[in-house]
């Protein structure tokens, strides 16, 4: 007895699922299309609280770059996501929502978005969310932010997309991730070039350093 119930429904009606995925990369390459400014899109933790203070840090970056003529893209969803979107509207800057329909409990209702998408496929909304961006910001999250974290990374490492800054915010938080990648004694030598695959990241701690490195 098959353990695929819900990817059968991808395999098994191969019309819709193509056709679905055709019609989501279309209206979002529309969507980025239509936003006339550079974007960046910020990532991170949706279970993070307005009182927390990296929702804070993520809201104030999000406005000083608006306020600099960014646009600002997210998930579209609560937590940092909020808080980048948030930042974005105070801004007066164009603040780009991509949902994900299937994650449950994500929605938002506050008026806190100038353009906004949902998709089903959340491969194709990894694509949307980076394929213009000229920066991608990520702030302390779970699997989800490391999920795509480490997609993005591997398609800048094997030059199969533009380099753009990937960075990591509050060093503390992740020094320990990319320690473990350089310095882990049963690594080989070909798993990582600490020069060269290392160069892709770039750590920051205060608004300040994240808008310097984008601006540089």
């Amino acid at each position: 007895m098959t353990r695929m119930h819900k990817n059968a429904e991808y395999y098994s009606n191969t019309e819709w699922t193509v056709s679905k995925v055709r019609e989501e990369i279309n209206d979002g390459l529309s969507l980025l299309n239509r936003i006339d400014r550079k974007i960046i899109t910020v990532f991170g933790s949706h279970r993070v609280k307005p009182d927390n203070k990296y929702y804070d840090h993520c809201k104030k970056t999000a406005f000083e770059l608006g306020k600099r003529g960014y646009a600002i893209m997210s998930g579209g969803g609560p937590g940092i996501m909020h808080a980048a979107n948030s930042g974005a509207k105070e801004a007066g800057a164009p603040s780009i929502g991509l949902r994900a329909e299937l994650l449950k409990g994500e929605k938002i209702n506050d008026p806190i978005f100038t353009e906004e998408m949902s998709f089903h496929f959340m491969f194709v909304r990894r694509f949307i969310m980076s394929i213009k961006s000229e920066a991608l910001i990520f702030y302390p999250g779970g699997f989800g932010a490391l999920n795509e974290l480490f997609e993005y990374l591997v398609l800048m490492q094997t030059g199969i997309v533009d380099t753009v800054p990937i960075i990591c915010v509050n060093r503390n938080y992740w020094n320990g991730l990319f320690e473990w990648l350089k310095n882990n004694p049963l690594k080989e030598d070909f798993l990582i070039n600490d020069d060269k695959d290392m160069g892709l990241i770039h750590f920051a701690d205060s608004p300040e350093e994240i808008i310097d490195i984008i601006e540089k």
